[in-house]
């Protein structure tokens, strides 16, 4: 049964020829998605298995696999902090986050080991001076939609006035996120006027309090940031979502075509929050030991029949490999790393939730990186973390830290070398919809609550980022790697007092422990500026360029071969063509371009080497465009000039033997 799958590319100069290809082996299009290196086929899972044996292809997944889950120099406008901070999880509205005074409060304010639960007290009257604002910066929350006119959204210098931008994604950016061709695969973009809802009728809280964190005038950091919304894990009032595997077409598409800020000469930077996850949710419940057929860790494979050291039992298996035996497994997902590396590469700042599952996440080419679990559905990666935040994909993937005073990581956070960094993430403060609390700060219709969550840390970093990015001329992922790598804190979270089994104390412990924080920075905010190229300063380039390399000027290239046989089984080549090197390898598939020039030299008695527009053994269906010379021979050249040829697929044919056939893709 054919079912959509979405398959990316490593490389964007191999989409056109993979597109063509795709097109005459007659794979029905499903999406094209011009802006991005993933193209939407319906296709059976054995097709889908062969591709992936592709060395173009980065991956092939089943889309309705993948769903989305909340993953619960100085411009001198510093600005102080002051307050009642609370590590306890009390619910008051004059309270302020406690992650305020942990990331940006000295040593002696955090007083590691005394403030926080199990510590000497819990709550603290003080003050903190954070460096910088963030105006002129835009910040976009991926995630619920959020109401547009809580006061937490409010300017401090500009009462009354806010910051929430009500965007209308799909009226601007519908025209580039189709490309200059158009919706030409049948599929429809979302449209239509986008309604932001007000608080009193929003009972989503999650964006809300994601926002609040990073841009709140009272619980956040940016506090005079512009704010965005987009809706993926939920639908804005008016009905409508982005998809999660449209998510980057839309955020690069606002970021390359930004207008100037008439204020600063510039496009203003964009710093973007992702406190979600992809989740496999493969069985409708809880993963079951009786669903595993094997775990490979580490390149070998357990089993029932071959367990590892704590046994084939559920305990045993979250011991040694660290499984979850969870509804919503982490889903890992090529084609969403490569969105976010475009992303990257454009200029956007990608910030990211750990998640929530207490997993081991591996970086790329670390030991743990190709662990799989094996279930009776098929495998999925064990080690690489959620979509969009995993490691190869260049997010900043953030864990959370706990309200304890000995400063450790959450029971629930992600861990290992593939989080980058640790941020306050358990009973924070901040506006939420309207099941919360009533914020008597600013009165009816305003809500606030504490909650847990990676989802809570990642809006810490990304707000103190969009505090970083004011002021620069450009500002880039490298910049906000830099930034934490500065001036976060290694060594300060306590490893030895996780719980939930399979943590950091083992020997596989991998974490960074690292915790972010911004003292001393007034003065010497760190800044890499960007010399290689890249579209980190948001320049406005021509529709046809923006999402389209233009082709390069056609060169003639002699491609040549040695074809030998084994008996009547198979042909053998050696040589190179557009895209591989092959030695002695059995029925290839050969590419070029139009123009290029094919030279077999053949040694092979008995065996008639023939290139035919059908796959049919035999004298009939030899190839007449181009210039061919040789056909038939068994011993000698067959050289075939491809100038004025169609480029579509050909084959190259024993006259007698249907099993030795090769195939040449002409783009």
């Amino acid at each position: 049964m054919d079912k959509e799958y979405v398959v990316t590319l490593h490389r964007k100069e191999d989409l056109e020829q993979f597109y063509n290809e795709m097109q005459l082996s007659n794979f029905p299009l499903a999406k094209k998605r011009p802006i991005s290196r993933s193209t939407h086929y319906m296709m059976t899972e054995d097709q889908a298995e062969r591709l992936r044996q592709d060395p173009r292809v980065w991956g092939v997944e089943e889309v309705d696999r993948i769903k989305f889950v909340r993953q619960t120099g100085i411009n001198n406008e510093s600005y102080v902090i002051s307050g009642q901070f609370n590590k306890s999880g009390g619910n008051s509205s004059s309270y302020r986050q406690w992650g305020q005074i942990h990331c940006a409060g000295t040593q002696a304010q955090r007083n590691k080991n005394q403030f926080g639960v199990s510590g000497s007290y819990t709550t603290t009257n003080d003050s903190v001076d954070v460096f910088n604002n963030g105006r002129h910066v835009d910040v976009v929350l991926v995630d619920d939609p959020i109401s547009y006119d809580s006061k937490e959204w409010e300017s401090p210098s500009q009462p009354g006035v806010s910051r929430f931008v009500q965007y209308q994604w799909f009226n601007e950016l519908n025209a580039w996120v189709s490309g200059p061709d158009g919706d030409d695969d049948g599929q429809t973009l979302p449209t239509g006027t986008i309604t932001y809802g007000t608080n009193a009728a929003t009972p989503q809280y999650h964006g809300n309090h994601v926002a609040g964190t990073a841009c709140g005038q009272w619980y956040g950091w940016a506090n005079e940031a512009n704010i965005y919304n987009i809706a993926v894990t939920d639908t804005w009032p008016s009905g409508q979502s982005i998809g999660g595997l449209l998510i980057h077409d839309y955020l690069r598409a606002f970021h390359l075509n930004k207008p100037i800020n008439p204020a600063t000469g510039k496009r203003n930077p964009t710093i973007t929050n992702h406190s979600y996850g992809s989740i496999y949710d493969i069985y409708g419940r809880a993963l079951q030991l009786s669903d595993i057929d094997y775990v490979e860790y580490r390149q070998v494979q357990y089993s029932a029949s071959n367990p590892g050291p704590s046994g084939w039992t559920q305990s045993g298996v979250e011991t040694d490999f660290g499984v979850r035996f969870i509804q919503y497994l982490p889903a890992y997902s090529a084609a969403i790393a490569a969105d976010v590396q475009d992303a990257i590469e454009d200029g956007i700042v990608m910030i990211g939730a750990a998640g929530n599952d207490n997993m081991y996440v591996d970086v790329v080419d670390g030991p743990d990186w190709n662990n799989k679990l094996g279930l009776d559905a098929g495998y999925i990666w064990l080690n690489r973390g959620a979509a969009p935040n995993s490691s190869d994909s260049g997010a900043i993937s953030v864990g959370a830290l706990d309200y304890f005073a000995d400063f450790r990581r959450t029971s629930f956070s992600q861990f290992g070398p593939g989080v980058d960094v640790f941020a306050p993430g358990r009973e924070i403060a901040s506006s939420y919809g309207n099941t919360g609390f009533t914020d008597t700060k600013y009165g009816s219709g305003n809500y606030y609550q504490t909650i847990n969550g990676t989802s809570m840390a990642s809006p810490q970093v990304c707000g103190i980022i969009a505090c970083v990015a004011n002021s620069k001329e450009r500002f880039s992922q490298n910049d906000a790697r830099a930034f934490i790598e500065k001036y976060s804190i290694d060594g300060e979270m306590s490893f030895d007092l996780f719980g939930g089994g399979f943590d950091d104390s083992t020997s596989r412990m991998g974490s960074p422990n690292k915790v972010i924080h911004i003292e001393n920075t007034r003065s010497d905010v760190g800044y890499i500026s960007r010399t290689d190229g890249r579209r980190s300063d948001g320049l406005t380039f021509p529709r046809s360029f923006a999402f389209y390399t233009p082709p390069p000027s056609i060169e003639q290239t002699t491609y040549t071969f040695t074809v030998t046989n084994n008996g009547s089984a198979s042909w053998l080549f050696t040589g190179s063509d557009a895209q591989n090197t092959y030695s002695n390898n059995s029925n290839v598939t050969i590419y070029c371009s139009v123009g290029d020039i094919l030279e077999f030299n053949v040694n092979a008695s008995g065996h008639p080497f023939w290139i035919k527009t059908q796959p049919q053994t035999g004298t009939g269906f030899g190839v007449t465009t181009g210039t061919i010379t040789g056909q038939a021979t068994q011993v000698g050249t067959v050289t075939w000039d491809t100038t004025g040829v169609t480029a579509t697929s050909y084959h190259i044919m024993c006259q007698f033997h249907s099993s030795m056939r090769a195939t040449i893709i002409i783009s």
